[in-house]
């Protein structure tokens, strides 16, 4: 809490003294004097509505700063009029003048239990206020990470949709849907720009399948001795093919990686092996297709 915060407010009670100036006149000076040189009585004095003013207004301060300034101001209109000074309170023993008083005092604790009351409604608007805005802030937050979490989900939902169709053509008969699923699988697996399935025992290698993703302006095909990475796609010691991949990312040249297409390998091996051993049967599988 700052220092300034315990001072009073200098404003406040420049207006709270100009406040009891104005009404003491009005009220006290004025008519005390009047009243000394028409020679009537006042009672109740006037000067109690000064003060009856500024303690509904002000609470316990108002009414001392009223019956202050009343109570100067009383003083000065007997002054003007030439009165003595031990005559000057004799009017205000009397029983009006006392239940004026204490009806004064009266109204002040009841306004100062008012303006305490307020001003503990105002700190806990002030609260309520700051809680509202941090839970706005809380809100807002809360929203981004739903919207991240959304967003995930619906990844992880497509992520799921796309290794189920994947599992699904490598384990079954078609070699050419296969292959197919093993080059989409190595380029999510690895990031590459282009992948090929070849297959064939000894020398002879046919294409069953290919992914190029390097653009339009990158359409020279594709040599097997210039790619990044090869996986031979084996079946015990029988080489049956291999998976060759281009523009793989150099944070995904790593054993993780080739680990990894090792298995697409030995996964699709079993299709592929129909492509291998017997071309015919692969040839009708491609025609049904």
């Amino acid at each position: 809490m700052s220092i300034s915060s315990h001072r009073p407010n200098r404003p406040a009670l420049r207006r709270r003294a100009l406040e009891a100036v104005a009404l003491a006149v009005a009220f006290a000076l004025i008519p005390e004097w009047g009243r000394a040189r028409l020679g009537a009585a006042l009672e109740p004095h006037p000067g109690w509505i000064a003060v009856l003013i500024l303690a509904a207004r002000y609470g316990v301060g108002g009414f001392f700063a009223g019956l202050i300034a009343a109570g100067i101001a009383v003083l000065l209109g007997s002054a003007m009029n030439g009165a003595q000074l031990a005559t000057l309170w004799a009017p205000f023993d009397s029983g009006p003048n006392l239940v004026a008083f204490g009806a004064c005092l009266t109204v002040s604790w009841v306004a100062s239990w008012h303006i305490r009351r307020q001003a503990e409604l105002h700190e806990r608007l002030r609260t309520f206020t700051e809680r509202a805005a941090d839970s706005d802030v809380t809100i807002e937050t809360l929203r981004g990470v739903i919207t991240v979490l959304r967003a995930r989900v619906e990844r992880t939902s497509s992520s799921l949709s796309f290794l189920r169709d994947v599992a699904a053509r490598l384990e079954g008969k078609d070699p050419v849907a296969a292959a197919e699923a093993a080059a989409d699988l190595a380029l999510a697996r690895s990031g590459a720009n282009a992948a090929e399935v070849q297959v064939g025992m000894g020398g002879f290698q046919r294409l069953l399948a290919v992914r190029d993703a390097r653009g339009p302006k990158l359409l020279e095909s594709l040599a097997l001795r210039d790619a990044d990475l090869t996986v031979p796609i084996r079946n015990g010691n029988d080489r049956l093919g291999v998976i060759a991949l281009w523009g793989i990312p150099r944070a995904g040249l790593d054993e993780a990686t080739k680990h990894d297409l090792e298995i697409i390998a030995s996964w699709c091996m079993p299709a592929l092996a129909i492509a291998a051993w017997r071309p015919e049967e692969s040839s009708d599988a491609r025609r049904a297709r």
